[in-house]
Formats: structure tokens, C-alpha cells, sequence
């Protein structure tokens, strides 16, 4: 296997792990908010792409940093701007509220708080040094092209079960 193909599918699988985990973090936060289970995806699945996309873009950035400050510093500034600049987006252009953070502590036009922003802060440094180099090490042993395989599959599986919803 190329190594251009192996690092396709390592973020492709790093992808799917935080659009997975960042879809765990939302269904906890609804239920001790509201103390009860709601599906805050988008999709069919266990998944909020928001959450890849987010942390692909953190990776890409903070990958070569090695100061767990600065990732976690860095994180919480770009994903409080995206997330303030995503709200009044949605909120003016398309007339949707998508959340509010009305109520938590530190919250700033109920668009953000900084309750959320540093979890997001700690969510993306904990990724970034324990989940990526776990993926390091499978990616550089004998089972790189066993798990290139399983996530392109997992990803096919994904996209196929969504387009079954929109066929119909």
C-alpha cells in the first residue's frame, strides 16, 4: 500500500472516530441538560460529521506541536470562533436557532460558552495524544492495510445505508 493511500485512510478513520465521539459528547450534554436520551445527529448512524470535519481541521494544524497548552489553547479558540461564527450563520441566513447555550454557566449570547469550548479544548487534546498515536502504531505495524481495509468499508457501509434514505 502507498503511503499516500495509508494516510488517506488514517484521517479517513480518524474521521469516523471523532464524528463517533463527538456524537457521544452531544448525547451526554442532552441528557444532563435535559436529563433525557435525544439523537443530535444529522445522519442514520452514531455520528455528528461536524466533529471530523472539526478535528481533521485541529489535526492538520496541530500536529507538529508537541506543547499540550498550545493544542489545547488553540483548539478552544478555533472551535469557539467556528462554532460563534456557525451560529450567527444559521441563526441569520437560514432563520435556525441549531442550539443555545442559554442557561450554562459562561455562555455568551447563549451562541457560546466557555463550559463547551474548553471541553471541546480537552476533547481535541486528548485525541490528539492518545488516540493519534495509537493510530501512529497501527499504521506503521503489519495491520495498516488490514485497518485501511475495515475503515473504506466501514465509510462504504456509511455512505451506502444514508443514500438508501434519500433513494426511496
Amino acid at each position: 500500500m502507498t503511503k499516500n493511500l495509508r494516510d488517506i485512510t488514517k484521517y479517513l478513520l480518524m474521521f469516523l472516530l471523532s464524528s463517533f465521539i463527538g456524537w457521544v459528547y452531544e448525547i451526554i450534554c442532552v441528557y444532563v441538560v435535559f436529563g433525557r436520551y435525544f439523537d443530535r445527529g444529522v445522519l442514520h448512524i452514531p455520528c455528528c460529521p461536524i466533529y471530523g470535519f472539526g478535528m481533521l481541521i485541529l489535526y492538520f494544524l496541530f500536529r507538529k506541536i508537541k506543547n499540550p497548552a498550545v493544542i489545547f489553547l488553540g483548539s478552544v479558540g478555533i472551535t469557539t470562533s467556528v462554532e460563534y461564527l456557525t451560529a450567527i450563520v444559521a441563526e441569520y441566513k437560514f432563520h435556525r436557532i441549531l442550539w443555545s447555550y442559554n442557561g450554562w454557566p459562561l455562555n455568551f449570547q447563549g451562541r457560546v460558552s466557555a463550559v463547551s469550548s474548553c471541553l471541546f479544548g480537552i476533547m481535541a487534546l486528548l485525541f490528539m495524544k492518545l488516540v493519534i498515536p495509537v493510530l501512529d502504531r497501527i499504521y506503521s505495524s503489519k495491520a495498516a492495510k488490514t485497518v485501511s481495509v475495515f475503515a473504506v468499508l466501514i465509510f462504504l457501509c456509511i455512505v451506502a445505508w444514508e443514500l438508501h434514505f434519500f433513494v426511496k
